[in-house]
């Protein structure tokens, strides 16, 4: 009982914090999905590897001196005994399934946003962002490859919802169903390059989005603008 009135109280109180940052046309320019302060937010956090199948890879989640997740470990290529499995070598990390509040199923709505921010520092390797949504099917996973302009230094990467790509078990799917975006249940990483070796990705926090001329998958242009309406959405997010 104590778990649920702590989490409708968080839910009330992220929603009056947007509902009081929004503009004058009630637009709410970001939304926190995720974020890594401290040592006791990892409870909030799960991770996995092919060891769940037999496999060999190392994965672990700790945080930094300044408090910021580190999702890290070895990835070994090295395939399981079990003979069925015919690829190996990867890991993970997700926030947990959401639990239901005073508000709902504890799910939240990524329709309302257009992107997807991340602030990151990672290596040179390769990642995956993951996002997923109420699916009739639990493997179904919504991926983007996590774009590093700078590795080994902080950015902050942004990613359009409507580039996520639908994948089950790593594999892109031929069906590309839209996510259902006013359920969307857990964000995560994930690697699975395919090389032998360390690896290392540091996360502060993730949010949902909008910029002066998005309000989700709309546009929002003033009245009087240059800008028209046949202005596809590349040339816009240019300007910002």
């Amino acid at each position: 009982m104590s778990g649920y009135l702590s989490r409708s109280a968080k839910a009330i109180k992220e929603t009056a914090t947007m509902i009081y940052n929004a503009d004058y046309m009630f637009r709410a320019l970001e939304r926190p999905v995720a974020s890594v302060a401290c040592s006791g937010d990892l409870d909030n956090w799960v991770k996995g590897s092919d060891r769940d199948i037999g496999g060999f890879s190392d994965v672990w989640l700790d945080t930094t001196i300044s408090g910021h997740a580190k999702f890290h470990g070895y990835i070994s290529q090295k395939l399981p005994e079990d003979t069925r499995y015919k690829r190996s070598g990867y890991a993970m990390v997700r926030t947990r399934d959401p639990k239901p509040d005073i508000l709902g199923a504890g799910t939240w709505d990524s329709s309302l946003y257009r992107y997807l921010a991340l602030r990151v520092k990672a290596d040179r390797r390769k990642y995956f962002v993951n996002l997923k949504s109420d699916t009739l099917i639990n493997t179904d996973i919504y991926q983007h490859l996590l774009p590093i302009r700078t590795p080994g230094r902080w950015e902050t990467v942004i990613i359009p919802f409507n580039a996520f790509t639908l994948t089950s078990n790593s594999v892109i799917l031929a069906a590309q169903p839209a996510m259902a975006s006013t359920k969307m249940e857990t964000v995560g990483f994930s690697i699975s390059d395919r090389r032998e070796g360390p690896f290392s990705l540091e996360f502060a926090w993730v949010k949902a989005i909008n910029t002066n001329f998005t309000f989700g998958e709309l546009l929002r242009l003033s009245y009087h603008t240059e800008v028209t309406w046949k202005t596809d959405f590349d040339k816009l997010d240019k300007r910002l």
